[in-house]
């Protein structure tokens, strides 16, 4: 299935994901992208590969138009919200990360079944079970660049441990604006 985790510390917050698609336990392809960024948010997407593209294609489309509306920057509850009414539509699972009203970076795991969790460091996908063991070590105080660090270290074991996860990753540092 593959493994996004997500991580937030002071300085913002980090999502990150292997690119690894399995069918059956034969590995399709490793070039699968999971982890997106949408300017005012980031997201990190677990589920089959078409539906991982029809969720970023229609949340780019709901956050532009959101943007578009309002003329202003849109906060981690409605990305949240829109993220988990599309995860529910189209079946994956994922993480969102973007900024409060007053500009601290908040991550959240939006579930298939319209769940909205928010949360500090967490995991999902296949290799969920090895990468929470690492995430336990996660510093709200830590640097964006440590945090960057435990992100890559966390996959790179995760990869070790679960033959659905590869080892080509994608990381994404969602900054705050504060």
């Amino acid at each position: 299935m593959a493994t996004v985790l997500g991580i937030r510390c002071d300085d913002g917050a980090v999502l990150a994901g292997d690119r690894r698609a399995t069918v059956g336990g034969t590995v399709r392809s490793d070039a699968v992208r999971r982890v997106f960024d949408y300017d005012d948010a980031a997201a990190a997407v677990v589920g089959d590969v078409g539906a991982i593209e029809e969720f970023d294609r229609r949340f780019d489309s709901e956050l532009r138009g959101d943007r578009l509306e309002r003329d202003e920057p849109v906060h981690i509850d409605r990305i949240a919200r829109t993220a988990a009414d599309l995860a529910g539509e189209i079946g994956v699972d994922g993480l969102v990360a973007g900024n409060d009203a007053d500009g601290n970076a908040a991550l959240r795991e939006i579930g298939s079944d319209g769940l909205v969790l928010a949360s500090d460091a967490t995991a999902l996908g296949s290799g969920a079970s090895v990468a929470y063991g690492r995430l336990e070590d996660a510093d709200a105080e830590a640097s964006l660049d440590d945090t960057e660090t435990l992100a890559r270290e966390t996959l790179s074991v995760v990869a070790e441990r679960d033959p659905d996860t590869g080892s080509d990753i994608d990381v994404l540092r969602f900054e705050r604006t504060a």
